[in-house]
């Protein structure tokens, strides 16, 4: 088995993951990265995550200058992405995708990322041997926002605390925390309140406070098997 990468923004991106993964047949082939200032990769089985920075405010903008160096990678045979749409949107993300590669002498046909994820074959180009590119665009490759709003997609139907965070967001008058980042503070505040209160996300999946067989994980599980880990053609 040739080598195989996920590249994901930061450390939050990295431990939600790590969690998602163990729900996988496959995961003991995933590994998780150890972020650093630099792309960084520790490896636990036969499968590559890499993180592109420690979770700052550019990973997003490390990420995608990141991709030629890891198409560049010795033995790649698969590599995939897991970028926030944030305000940007998910066409605009996958166009900075899209051309990444184009620059990389790829011709990409592909105008819209899927809404079941990105999956491509890559060709021979520039000395570089055929692989499997994948791309995930946060939360759901439609709709603008970023991981955070992907796990609050698994929060269960009817849960009881979830209208009470909203209230208590929609209350205050001067939020000091930007339009962008509301998901960011959604999520946390529900978190907060929890068993185990303030726990990071990716615990919030370990710790099943999350319904990881609602459709968002399930599509997404979906596509990592599909990208990273089924041997084989792609369905």
């Amino acid at each position: 088995m040739g080598v195989r990468i996920l590249m994901v923004e930061g450390n939050n991106d990295q431990h939600v993951m790590w969690n998602l993964f163990r729900l996988l047949p496959e995961s003991r082939r995933i590994f998780v990265c150890k972020p650093g200032d630099k792309p960084d990769f520790e490896e636990l089985g036969e499968v590559k995550l890499g993180s592109s920075k420690g979770g700052g405010a550019d990973g997003d903008t490390e990420l995608l200058k990141s991709i030629p160096a890891r198409l560049d990678t010795s033995d790649l045979e698969r590599l995939a992405v897991v970028i926030d749409s944030d305000a940007k949107g998910p066409k605009a993300r996958w166009n900075a995708i899209r051309q990444q590669l184009k620059n990389e002498g790829y011709e990409i046909s592909t105008e819209d990322p899927s809404r079941e994820g990105t999956i491509l074959e890559l060709p021979s180009v520039n000395g570089r041997k055929p692989l499997r590119f994948g791309v995930w665009i946060m939360p759901d490759n439609q709709s603008e926002g970023m991981l955070e709003d992907f796990v609050a997609g698994m929060i269960r139907d009817g849960d009881d605390v979830l209208p009470l965070v909203d209230g208590f967001l929609e209350s205050i008058r001067k939020p000091r925390f930007s339009r962008t980042h509301k998901p960011k503070a959604r999520i946390h505040s529900w978190l907060a309140v929890q068993k185990e209160p303030g726990g990071p996300m990716g615990r919030a999946i370990a710790g099943d406070y999350l319904d990881t067989e609602l459709p968002v994980a399930k599509s997404f599980l979906d596509w990592i098997n599909n990208a990273l880990i089924t041997d084989g053609n792609l369905p």
